[in-house]
């Protein structure tokens, strides 16, 4: 199955040179490209693509406006372009948190260090988004899985074989199994944390499930996100400010302590 791609992006060579990677992907292709928010909201509705590219600092709209839009008028999954910096993944998690699914860096010597190790991590996460969203909740239908009961068929298991154990020769002796060594016990430690690791959609998972945590929190939480390290601070900090415990970007020589969670 190809899948279908629109790219939104106000760089003419972004555009072009994005859309050659993708389309020699052989099962990606390219269907669209937008030089703007407002115009990659009109062509999203027109061309229903599986998967839309999103860039952030845009005329006429820009790329937050027009996920949003994109989300009210015809849902797709989008992956965010974004620099790595401090500003930029606030940017992106504000895109996050207007319903895009995930992002990568714009600068693609931030990705890979050659062509061919850029086409397949492009490749790979293009894939990875558009089996975020299932196509049955955006209007098609879903495929059937599995086969389909041959005629007569019942749901009554077939019935059970017995089959009758072998016999040992009582002729031959029965050899004495090995003696085991003697295990050593150590001292049971218990520790009471709680720990997340989030990949992809993880930030707003992760952001649903910590609001919800009370202030006094019984246990530390050690929180591990998939993301450039330059955006992990602007992540811990935004959580902070969300939520009822604290959340902070772990350091060396942190304590962890109850309704604390320790993010990197």
């Amino acid at each position: 199955m190809t899948v279908s791609v629109l790219v939104v992006d106000d760089s003419g060579f972004f555009r072009k040179r994005l859309t050659e990677i993708l389309n020699a992907s052989g099962n990606i292709r390219v269907v669209g490209a937008a030089s703007n928010g407002k115009e990659g909201v009109e062509l999203a509705e027109k061309l229903r693509p599986d998967v839309i590219t999103m860039d952030y600092e845009m005329p006429v709209m820009n790329g937050i406006a027009a996920v949003k839009e994109i989300m009210q008028r015809c849902p797709a999954p989008v992956l965010m372009f974004s620099s790595l910096t401090y500003e930029g993944a606030r940017v992106t998690l504000d895109a996050l948190e207007a319903g895009a699914v995930d992002f990568l860096p714009k600068n693609f010597e931030d990705i890979a260090r050659d062509g061919s190790e850029l086409q397949r991590i492009l490749r790979e996460r293009i894939l990875d988004v558009a089996r975020s969203q299932p196509r049955a909740e955006r209007g098609a239908a879903a495929p059937t899985v599995g086969r389909k009961p041959s005629p007569g068929a019942t749901d009554r298991p077939a019935p059970a074989r017995h089959i009758r154990p072998s016999q040992p020769d009582s002729r031959s002796p029965r050899p004495e199994p090995p003696a085991r060594p003697a295990r050593r016990r150590t001292p049971s430690r218990h520790y009471n944390v709680v720990g997340i690791g989030t990949s992809t959609g993880g930030p707003i998972a992760l952001q649903k499930v910590l609001v919800n945590l009370p202030a006094n929190f019984p246990a530390p939480l050690v929180l591990v996100q998939h993301m450039p390290g330059s955006f992990t601070p602007a992540f811990a900090e935004r959580l902070n400010k969300l939520c009822r415990i604290q959340v902070r970007q772990a350091e060396d020589g942190d304590i962890l302590r109850p309704g604390l969670g320790a993010s990197r």
